[in-house]
């Protein structure tokens, strides 16, 4: 089942193996300011509900680190456009009456979006994390920003064996919508303290500085916009069939 409504919360968030290109729905939900706790305890009570009746999903619930309110991240993955004429979910179905009566009281609003792998430009295995940086881009030049990734892409792959990050090209959208988005992995936040070289500095060490120079000066025209927010996942909302059966 695939359906562009937050009724239906699934699979891992942002990293997914990219050997072949998949679809993501990506839903972020904006929590009413002190309507946290009574969010949280609204869907611990539809998972339960979800789990007891035997549901075939399974879903990642990721918080967002920076920000106004409280906001959370949800996903699905599919493989096919044609999954999304898929409407059947009896569990979910079951539950969701609890979910309009204990969740939905607490949202101030959510948007739905959908986004395509890259598997050029992307590390070819998913890893397991707890903890993402997401870095959105906002674009007037596709083209060219996707020949200046390319080469970064290119140099980190041959300087440090792949890709840092995880790239995603978004399906439609409104005109301040993103139009890419690419994610970093990371196990902890000290992770964050250790000095390494920017994407820059290894592409310079690949291409040389002049080169590296007019790619980055190709990237910053084609470019509109960008901004970036830390994801950390929230266990007790992550629902996997393997770890419920331990």
């Amino acid at each position: 089942m695939r359906k562009l409504l937050f009724t239906c919360l699934l699979a891992p968030l942002f990293l997914v193996a990219q050997n072949d290109t998949k679809i993501i729905n990506l839903t972020q939900v904006n929590v009413k300011m002190g309507h946290e706790m009574q969010f949280m305890e609204g869907m611990k009570m539809y998972k339960k509900c979800y789990v007891n009746n035997n549901g075939a999903n399974e879903w990642n619930a990721w918080r967002q680190v920076q920000g106004k309110n409280m906001t959370m991240a949800f996903t699905d993955t599919m493989d096919k456009w044609a999954e999304m004429d898929d409407q059947s979910d009896p569990a979910g179905n079951t539950c969701r009456t609890m979910f309009n009566e204990f969740i939905m009281p607490h949202v101030a609003g959510y948007e739905s979006s959908m986004a395509t792998t890259m598997p050029d430009v992307s590390p070819a295995e998913a890893v397991s994390t707890d903890k993402v940086w997401v870095t959105y881009f906002r674009v007037n030049n596709s083209s060219d920003f996707m020949d200046a990734i390319k080469t970064v892409s290119s140099a980190m792959k041959e300087v440090e064996g792949q890709p840092r990050g995880y790239w995603y090209a978004f399906a439609g959208g409104g005109s301040d919508s993103a139009d890419y988005m690419v994610a970093w992995p990371f196990e902890n936040y000290a992770d964050l303290d250790v000095d390494m070289d920017g994407v820059w500095e290894v592409c310079a060490k690949k291409h040389g500085q002049k080169k590296t120079d007019e790619v980055r000066a190709k990237f910053r025209a084609s470019l509109d916009d960008s901004w970036a927010y830390i994801y950390d996942k929230s266990e007790d909302l992550t629902y996997s069939k393997a770890e419920e059966a331990n």
